[in-house]
């Protein structure tokens, strides 16, 4: 029993000396230089004419709301995954909304390019 003990303890104490080790060659590892970054768009501005996809932030409802041309959500929504063809772009009361339909609006957060 004695000599599974110190077996053990041998094996954990050397497992223990190995783990400091690792840690110690990591710490003097030198990253390689990387180059510079491009710079993407983050908000492409989307355009009359051009064609949009609804996208969903909550997946429970995957539905988003439609607004009528001052920017105020109405009793509608269209469900994610619609294609549609921006006939108008506009910025009302501090949101930017598109205009899908005759008096169909959608906020630019619920869409993306497609």
């Amino acid at each position: 029993m004695k000599k599974l003990v110190k077996v053990v303890s041998g094996l954990v104490l050397a497992i223990s000396f190995l783990g400091v080790g690792s840690t110690v060659s990591a710490a003097t590892f030198t990253a390689p230089k990387l180059g510079v970054a491009e710079v993407a768009p983050t908000d492409p501005a989307i355009k009359k004419g051009e064609k949009i996809f609804v996208t969903v932030k909550d997946t429970k409802k995957q539905t988003v709301a439609v607004y009528n041309k001052d920017a105020k959500k109405t009793s509608k929504t269209v469900k994610m995954g619609s294609t549609f063809t921006a006939k108008d772009v506009k910025k009302v009361n501090g949101k930017k909304i598109v205009k899908v339909s005759s008096d169909k609006w959608l906020n630019t957060k619920d869409v993306v390019k497609d």
